[in-house]
């Protein structure tokens, strides 16, 4: 009897596992629109002091005096990965000001970055042992972008939390 029983836990686990990946393949698949995965993010706390608004994707400043290799294109390029194939909106937010599980992008200083070299090593190693929030950051953010995509979020992340520019 234990062992029909072993068996019925077994099947019910792994029917309900494929399940839920079909579903969340599903939503991955039902378009670029990130509305309805965003329903069920938790509610973000308002920040303790106030920064400047990041755009949603497609409508982003270009901040003077960009770092050396970062170009406006690049910017461009990595307002739309974060906000899509990047999947980096997922932990950061959709405004990158941050959410329980990863930092706001829009203040300074960061924890782990200082100028735009350091956010392209830091976005490609990941964060295994974040030092304020629970969740670790993995390489890439656990997302196939290619290094130059990387480069690209990079020099968005960067403008992000350097509206006025500087190196």
């Amino acid at each position: 009897m234990r062992r029909e029983w072993g068996s019925v836990l077994t099947i019910a686990f792994i029917a309900a596992a494929v399940v839920g990946c079909g579903q969340k393949n599903q939503q991955q698949n039902a378009g670029t629109e990130t509305a309805p995965a965003m329903q069920n993010a938790p509610a973000e706390a308002p920040p303790a002091t106030a920064s400047p608004a990041a755009p949603a994707a497609g409508n982003v400043t270009v901040p003077p005096n960009l770092p050396q290799g970062v170009t406006a294109a690049m910017i461009q390029e990595g307002n739309q990965i974060f906000h899509g194939p990047g999947n980096c909106f997922t932990c950061h937010g959709p405004d990158a000001k941050g959410t329980t599980l990863a930092p706001d992008l829009t203040m300074t200083p960061h924890l782990w970055v200082t100028d735009y070299p350091s956010y392209v090593k830091l976005i490609i190693a990941g964060v295994p042992t974040p030092k304020k929030h629970p969740a670790p950051m993995p390489p890439k953010g656990g997302s196939m972008i290619t290094d130059d995509q990387v480069k690209a979020v990079a020099a968005y992340e960067w403008s992000l939390s350097h509206p006025q520019g500087g190196q």
